[in-house]
């Protein structure tokens, strides 16, 4: 893993306050399903590293549910306060 991924996670604590960015919010039609497997993606989920960017300190996190069968990938971005999701994936199958 990345130094400055290392960095950012040891400050952030997954269970800070969460917030939806407008696109999350507005562009991605998120039902209340999708927002608790978003939440729960973030608290629990694997680093996508390849889709992470030191620039702005945005962090993708992914997890599959196997209930429902779908891979989710939430990119967020990390502040000492809370986390922001700027915006989310969802896939079919595991990832």
């Amino acid at each position: 893993m990345s130094f400055w991924i290392e960095k950012v996670l040891k400050t952030l604590n997954r269970k800070a306050e969460i917030l939806f960015g407008e696109h999350a919010a507005k562009d991605k039609n998120l039902t209340i399903q999708d927002v608790d497997y978003v939440i729960t993606t973030i608290q629990i989920g694997k680093i996508e590293e390849s889709k992470c960017t030191e620039e702005n300190k945005r962090i993708c996190f992914k997890n599959y549910y196997k209930e429902i069968g779908e891979t989710y990938f939430v990119v967020t971005q990390a502040y000492p306060d809370y986390i922001k999701v700027v915006t989310v994936m969802k896939k079919r199958g595991k990832y």
